[in-house]
């Protein structure tokens, strides 16, 4: 483990850490009647590793790269593709064992982490057979409710739901919730092609709203067909800094969905989060939804009050702890609806999270700096 910087305070929660998962998970929990089907890490003719998904070689996630996904810190010349650098040798401390993590976070001063999945968030996007999409993600549920069983409740489960068949999406969410989830995510793509807010996913909003779960939004690989990096040639996953300074547009896409079809007033109690996508875009959004929403444009828009209402009562943003505008948006945004994230082990940060989040709440108030390193998160999970 290497030495880290400690939080500047008590009661601080990582909103949005991350796990490596086992090689081998879905091969020891999916249903056994897909167990040919799982997720499998191989090998090609040149060493390099690659995913194989439903049989078939993963085509998004290039040969190679699965070996620096716990590369938060590392330099570019330490992530070039080898058949040295396996997915398990470039885990850091704390990415694939819960009592590593839990020694990490403690060397930071950290009270607790809520953890997403890392191969979870890349197959969605090239997996169409929604039987078999819910069969992995119900293998990854059980799996991380197993992981984090043991932590004392310092290590938080998010169950990974999919949106294609809907049915099924209520069921396992009812069913992690009562095994112990505290919350559950969507990639911010269906592949139905029906928009997040969609009256037809309403069945999931209604389960989520009952059993008081927010429901995240959390960036993924997406189909070529709806990556809204891909609208240019030569662009895309092969140019990582523009790949990157996009990231989280199609989580805003999928967010403001939900303010078109007017699911906040259906649910009133529906709980929504933005992650991974950074905070400061959120300013010039509700502007922006509220500005048409008074115009005849709005008329499309169903519903019943001005979209920033609906963000400032059912709505939480997850800041990068790298910004340093978001002191300028607490007061607009509201101060109750912030939190952070470290992303941890992922190479798209660079891995000076303490510090940037020191740096990037010193402006605000002592009460405001409490409000976004932790207490959100325990009022909004019930932690």
């Amino acid at each position: 483990m290497t030495a880290t910087e400690r939080m500047p305070f008590a009661g601080v929660i990582d909103a949005d850490g991350h796990i490596l998962e086992p090689a081998d998970l879905w091969e020891r929990y999916i249903d056994p009647q897909y167990r040919d089907r799982a997720i499998r890490i191989k090998t090609d003719e040149r060493g390099l590793e690659y995913l194989e998904l439903d049989g078939k070689k993963s085509k998004l996630s290039a040969h190679g790269t699965l070996g620096f996904l716990g590369g938060m810190g590392k330099t570019a010349k330490e992530t070039i593709p080898s058949p040295e650098r396996t997915y398990v040798r470039g885990a850091p401390f704390g990415a694939m064992d819960a009592k590593e993590r839990l020694q990490l976070i403690d060397q930071e001063g950290m009270e607790k982490a809520i953890l997403y999945p890392t191969l979870g968030i890349l197959w969605e996007a090239e997996v169409e057979d929604p039987e078999i999409s819910a069969a992995y993600c119900r293998a990854y549920n059980r799996w991380i409710l197993d992981f984090c069983s043991d932590t004392g409740g310092r290590l938080l489960p998010i169950a990974h739901l999919s949106l294609g068949d809907v049915d099924e999406a209520v069921r396992e969410l009812e069913r992690t919730v009562k095994a112990g989830a505290i919350g559950a995510f969507v990639a911010p793509f269906t592949i139905t092609k029906k928009p997040h807010g969609h009256p037809d996913h309403d069945p999931l909003w209604a389960k989520a709203q009952e059993l008081d779960i927010p429901i995240a939004i959390h960036p993924t690989l997406e189909p070529v067909a709806t990556n809204p990096h891909l609208r240019f040639a030569g662009m895309g996953h092969k140019t990582g800094w523009y790949y990157n300074v996009f990231a989280g547009m199609g989580t805003q896409m999928a967010f403001t969905t939900f303010f078109q079809y007017g699911t906040f007033d259906r649910f009133p109690n529906f709980k929504l989060v933005a992650l991974e996508s950074g905070a400061g875009w959120v300013g010039f959004w509700i502007d922006r939804m509220d500005a048409f929403y008074k115009v005849p444009v709005g008329a499309s828009c169903k519903l019943k009050e001005l979209p920033s209402t609906y963000l400032r009562k059912q709505c939480w943003i997850s800041a990068d702890p790298d910004e340093r505008a978001l002191s300028y948006q607490v007061d607009y945004i509201g101060a109750d609806r912030l939190m952070w994230a470290t992303d941890y082990p992922h190479p798209d940060h660079g891995g000076h999270y303490v510090r940037e989040l020191r740096e990037m709440l010193a402006p605000l108030s002592p009460v405001v700096q409490k409000k976004i390193a932790g207490e959100n998160v325990k009022q909004l999970y019930k932690i």
